[in-house]
């Protein structure tokens, strides 16, 4: 993996994404390595695109320590903090739907208040993973945050 310059985290993670998929439209899940995210990894997470009785589902297989930390939990619960970015949240839901329907990047920016009752302030990158180029089986993004 060649040196990446020092960049905004969702940068550095869509350039990451575009060196792997190359030539393709993406990459796959088993692809990522998080040692080469080493810098970003703790404002990372991994979504996995189910298809359980013709109902689509999304879920977190990984959610950095960072990200929870945002949703106004410590690190030592994160049963929680999953729990408080469920994919059943409607808006978090339609751009997991734009990045499947695209299969390309989406960047959102947004603000949501935390457990502990704090307005937090955030820019994500979610971008598409697939075996095969025609379906996406995860998405992975990353997040930027301030607490206000």
């Amino acid at each position: 993996m060649p040196e990446i310059k020092a960049m905004r985290f969702h940068e550095r993670l869509n350039e990451y994404w575009d060196v792997l998929r190359g030539d393709r439209l993406f990459p796959s899940e088993n692809e990522i390595d998080p040692d080469d995210l080493m810098d970003i990894w703790p404002a990372c997470f991994l979504i996995s695109i189910d298809d359980v009785t013709r109902r689509l589902g999304y879920r977190y297989s990984y959610l950095g320590e960072s990200l929870v930390e945002a949703y106004g939990d410590d690190i030592s619960n994160p049963d929680v903090a999953l729990k408080l970015v469920s994919s059943a949240n409607a808006p978090m839901i339609n751009k997991f739907d734009e990045v499947r329907k695209t299969k390309a990047p989406v960047i959102d920016e947004s603000e949501f208040v935390n457990l502990k009752l704090l307005n937090i302030r955030y820019r994500t990158c979610l971008l598409p993973l697939g075996t095969n180029q025609s379906d996406i089986t995860h998405i992975i993004g990353c997040m930027r945050w301030k607490a206000y």
